[in-house]
């Protein structure tokens, strides 16, 4: 029998020390001080280190994630997410359902997705959470047929051109818009989407689709934050809705009607509104989009001189296109602030790029996109 001294029994016993031996109040240090990422594999551990997580107050993750939706994504109906704080990584998540692969993603909120399907002629709307896989199901598109969307005269949504006629079943045309709030506990939600001049909306409880009984005529781009719709109406009007109620109610009287000229004329202007963390409204103008000269601006209203003002900087926010929201960037690692995150017009991956307002560059967000078809900005809860 191998006799071993004990010093050599003390220094394998330290080397074999286990982690789930850290008394509570340690274990609850080292978690408070990680990032929402780190802090969810943190909880893999051990059982001990899972059970005070819950007792931790967990850092909320602030960091937009880019969801992308690969081509082969039948293979296990799956997706893919990058967290621009960890080059290289990619996350996967797997087994989405055979709906998922024939969905395309419209709005984001969260960790979770609005969903539009169109299978055997018949579209339909869900609300997916790709992380947990919890599903919430909408009502039936055609609860809210009516004589109304059908109307001869059609406007954009961010163009300045009288549109086609288009279908109801066509909500995932880059002309329509739709947003998506959803609280994390409750389950709560608001779906809001535009079929041309006509915006329809459904919140927790509704079995049918309620029609937005305000006509909005040159409607461009409206964005959620909270039970807050913020409408951004051509010649820059701007119009807000509180939807906290069980119908909304108008928070401007009359809306702001404040003119603001295009810095140059171009046939390739497009408008967005964006809504800071303050809860202010910000007008995002995007010339040449299509173009390698691409320039972005961004104004804010100046209440003294009921005038749009153009912002020289964002300070220590960054701007975020597809979500209509800005977010701090101080302290986030792998997110620039100053800097407006792009994802493209409609669908597809050919403009994901990141523009700078201090250089008034662009640069790529990824190297190569071939693999996806599509790409959406989120902030899961993780």
């Amino acid at each position: 029998m191998e006799m071993r001294s004990p010093k050599l029994r003390k220094r394998e016993e330290a080397a074999t020390a286990k982690w789930s031996n850290l008394c509570l109040d340690v274990i609850q240090m080292v978690l408070e001080k990680l990032s929402a990422t780190d802090f969810n594999r943190a909880k893999a551990v051990c059982s001990g280190w899972l059970s005070a997580s819950r007792q931790s107050v967990r850092k909320q993750n602030q960091t937009p994630w880019l969801i992308l939706f690969p081509y082969e994504r039948s293979y296990g109906y799956s997706c893919r997410m990058l967290n621009p704080g960890e080059k290289g990584l990619v996350y996967r998540s797997r087994n989405l359902g055979v709906e998922f692969t024939q969905s395309r993603c419209i709005a984001t909120c969260g960790s979770w997705l609005l969903m539009y399907l169109v299978r055997g002629g018949r579209p339909k709307l869900y609300i997916l959470n790709p992380l947990s896989r919890d599903r919430i199901n909408l009502p039936p598109l055609e609860s809210c047929k009516s004589d109304n969307i059908f109307s001869a005269k059609r406007f954009c949504i961010g163009d300045q051109q009288p549109r086609r006629e288009s279908a109801l079943t066509d909500l995932s045309s880059e002309w329509e818009k739709s947003v998506l709030w959803v609280e994390e506990r409750s389950k709560n939600y608001l779906v809001v989407w535009s079929h041309g001049d006509c915006l329809f909306f459904s919140k927790k409880g509704d079995n049918v689709w309620r029609m937005f009984h305000v006509r909005i005529i040159g409607l461009t781009d409206f964005v959620c934050k909270g039970l807050m719709l913020y409408m951004y109406i051509r010649l820059s009007f701007i119009e807000i809705y509180d939807f906290s109620g069980d119908s909304p109610v108008a928070l401007t009287h009359p809306p702001y009607p404040f003119y603001r000229r295009p810095r140059f004329l171009s046939p390739f202007i497009i408008n967005r509104i964006a809504v800071t963390t303050s809860g202010e409204a910000l007008l995002v103008t995007i010339y040449n989009i299509h173009k390698t000269s691409r320039t972005f601006y961004v104004y804010k209203m100046n209440h003294a001189t009921n005038k749009w003002d153009e912002m020289a900087s964002l300070g220590d926010q960054a701007l975020i296109v597809d979500l209509g929201i800005t977010v701090s960037a101080k302290d986030v690692q792998g997110f620039k602030s100053n800097s407006i995150y792009f994802s493209g017009v409609g669908f597809g991956t050919d403009h994901i790029f990141i523009y700078s307002l201090a250089t008034r560059k662009v640069e790529p967000f990824m190297a190569s996109t071939n693999k996806f078809f599509d790409a959406r900005w989120f902030i899961p809860n993780v």
